[in-house]
């Protein structure tokens, strides 16, 4: 009897959260799993938690997620601003439901003075604590999320939504304005490296997501230098004398040819590559005339048979692909959607040789010319970059570089600000390619030799250094041993 009564007594003070209710042996709390009601069931909820206006989805039909405000259901959590908790989309750290509950936004509590001072508009947290989540005149939130810099470090940093977050295997600066190593290493995204923090540093192994170069730096993309590709190997490797830019280190796999060479896709997939064959040449398959020039190769501009017309620069039957929608003797005169005209054929903007040319096309026409610039009525000759520049943002202005053409660097600024591109070799001796870094650093990709090791403070390779280290060896090797071939001979005589 006494037993029952303690039993008793310990199932009813068990103190439950709202939406629990005590479990069968009174032992703890489980979930209520109340019946959803309208609105909740409406919004895709299977099973709640609560009533009325305090009733929340537990779970969702359909394998969908509970979203951030858990009043409904959405298909997957929003990147970036939610984490995934089973069933759940939960709000990151400084972040809380929208306004329709869907996803998350910053909880914008108010900068305290430091913040200010740096520059924060948004911030989250307090005291020591607080960190900033938005920057005022369009900055972005630095690395340490202690304030603003004007543009987000190349190499060592992506910009995620206006914050500057550090690569994998680096992390905030002391001064929190850019980002460093977490190895031993000074080179930037190294994961191990001989001779670390001196001159003579040798990179040999990159952080996940980055690739090995000739000059032992490290980049998350090997086609930053033309003519490499990425191999398994994790190493940027040159491309076949074939071809001028590839997939692959074989012949048929050029992404791109040398002037005077067309390429043709070995299958239906352009990502694949293709090989690097003879340009047009008038009165052979199916040319007429070879009018059109695009990046020193001649391509056909009228075909031989009235009814076909140049696609990609190659006389193609019209009535198998429909790519044009007007042809006039051998020549097109008006493009289907999705392709542009240019010199009486039409070009593919996602495809050899048109990515040369154009990166958007509507209406038949170029809108957007592969430099960045808005294409002239379909036109992209007369919308031209200064001769620096790879894209930018006005023509024929060399400080409005937004990308550097092959062989020069970003003086200041980002990919997105415009600016002025100098020359890699007035910055590196002997550098073909290179990098804007962190600060005002550089960092050579391929140097003239194009086996070179990585390049340090005093512009010498490591190979050099080596080569040096050698002859001074030799020499002083000599002289020690002429010194003691001498008090030999003195002490005979």
């Amino acid at each position: 009897m006494l037993l029952g009564l303690l039993l008793f007594c310990a199932v009813a003070w068990v103190d439950c959260k709202a939406g629990h209710k005590p479990s069968s042996d009174g032992t703890t709390c489980v979930p209520s799993t109340d019946q959803c009601e309208g609105p909740l069931t409406t919004a895709g909820c299977a099973t709640c938690t609560g009533t009325g206006s305090a009733q929340t989805c537990l779970t969702c039909s359909s394998s969908k997620k509970v979203r951030p405000d858990k009043k409904g259901c959405i298909a997957s959590c929003p990147p970036s601003v939610t984490t995934e908790n089973g069933e759940f989309c939960e709000c990151k750290n400084g972040y809380k439901p929208s306004s329709d509950g869907t996803t998350c936004v910053p909880s914008t509590d108010q900068c305290e003075g430091p913040l200010t001072t740096a520059g924060c508009a948004t911030c989250t947290g307090t005291g020591s604590a607080q960190t900033c989540l938005t920057c005022s005149s369009s900055k972005k939130v630095r690395p340490d999320k202690k304030g603003c810099i004007a543009s987000c470090p190349p190499s060592v940093t992506t910009e995620n939504s206006g914050v500057c977050e550090c690569t994998p295997g680096n992390k905030p600066s002391s001064d929190g304005t850019t980002c460093v190593s977490e190895t031993a290493c000074n080179t930037p995204n190294c994961k191990a490296c001989d001779n670390p923090k001196t001159d003579n540093e040798v990179c040999t192994e990159c952080n996940d997501n980055n690739y090995l170069t000739p000059t032992n730096q490290c980049i998350p993309d090997c086609t930053a230098i033309s003519g490499y590709y990425g191999d398994t190997d994790k190493k940027c490797k040159a491309c076949s004398p074939e071809c001028a830019e590839c997939v692959g280190p074989a012949s048929n796999q050029c992404s791109a040819c040398p002037a005077g060479k067309a390429l043709t896709y070995g299958g239906s997939d352009p990502a694949q590559g293709g090989t690097c064959g003879d340009a047009c040449t008038a009165d052979k398959n199916g040319c007429k005339v070879c009018g059109a020039r695009i990046g020193g190769t001649d391509y056909c501009s009228q075909c031989s048979v009235g009814a076909q017309a140049p696609l990609n620069g190659v006389c193609t039957a019209n009535a198998r692909v429909q790519f044009c929608t007007q042809i006039a003797d051998g020549s097109c005169t008006v493009c289907r959607d999705g392709y542009f005209l240019k010199d009486g054929g039409c070009y593919k903007p996602d495809q050899q040789p048109g990515k040369q040319v154009c990166t958007q096309a509507n209406g038949g026409k170029c809108q957007t010319c592969t430099n960045g610039l808005a294409a002239d009525n379909g036109d992209c000759s007369k919308s031209v970059c200064h001769s620096t520049c790879a894209t930018c943002s006005a023509p024929s202005i060399a400080s409005s570089c937004k990308t550097c053409a092959t062989g020069y660097y970003k003086e200041n600024g980002s990919d997105t600000t415009a600016g002025l591109c100098k020359k890699c070799s007035e910055k590196i001796s002997g550098c073909k390619q290179c990098v804007s870094s962190s600060g005002s650093s550089v960092i050579c990709l391929e140097s003239e030799a194009g086996t070179g090791g990585s390049v340090n403070k005093s512009g010498l390779s490591t190979g050099a250094i080596a080569g040096i280290s050698v002859a001074v060896i030799v020499i002083v090797g000599g002289l020690v041993g002429f010194l003691c071939w001498w008090f030999l001979c003195r002490g005979k005589a």
